[in-house]
């Protein structure tokens, strides 16, 4: 510690990095980091969950009205973000409990923004682009 950190990391006035010749100060430093608490991780989960989902059911209402999905396929679509939302949350209290589960918060947000972005690319394209390029009768609430 006194040949390679306490050269720079010595409490010299004016300088943006933490002094090394105290253990008190290298303690402070080196504390683990355990997160948010318990409290603040269930205020923002309800926050995320409800406000995500009203975000979701206006986005499925639109891509429902969609023409040209099967219905099978618009059915898994719209669901889908809710599942991947509640995976999305679930991984954050577990990786309170175990950091190896971030991997969850990674795979869920990035699910939860392909679903976004295949409804809202096909609901964009079914509304602005297609009408120009094509003459389409079909009618999306009677699913024909």
């Amino acid at each position: 510690m006194d040949t390679s950190c306490v050269m720079c990391h010595n409490g010299d006035p004016g300088l943006p990095i933490p002094d090394f010749t105290k253990l008190e100060s290298i303690m402070k430093v080196a504390e683990t980091d355990t997160g948010t608490s318990f409290s603040s991780l269930a205020r923002v989960s309800h926050i995320h969950l409800f406000g995500i989902s009203f975000i979701f059911m206006f986005v499925g209402l639109i891509f429902s009205l969609a023409a040209g999905v099967p219905r099978k396929l618009k059915a898994l679509v719209i669901v889908m973000p809710y599942v991947f939302l509640i995976l999305d949350i679930s991984s954050w209290w577990l990786t309170k409990l175990n950091p190896n589960f971030a991997w969850l918060v990674i795979i869920g947000g990035g699910m939860i923004a392909l679903s976004f972005a295949f409804m809202w690319i096909v609901s964009m394209y079914e509304m602005w682009i297609m009408p120009r390029l094509y003459s389409d009768n079909r009618d999306a609430l009677l699913d024909e």
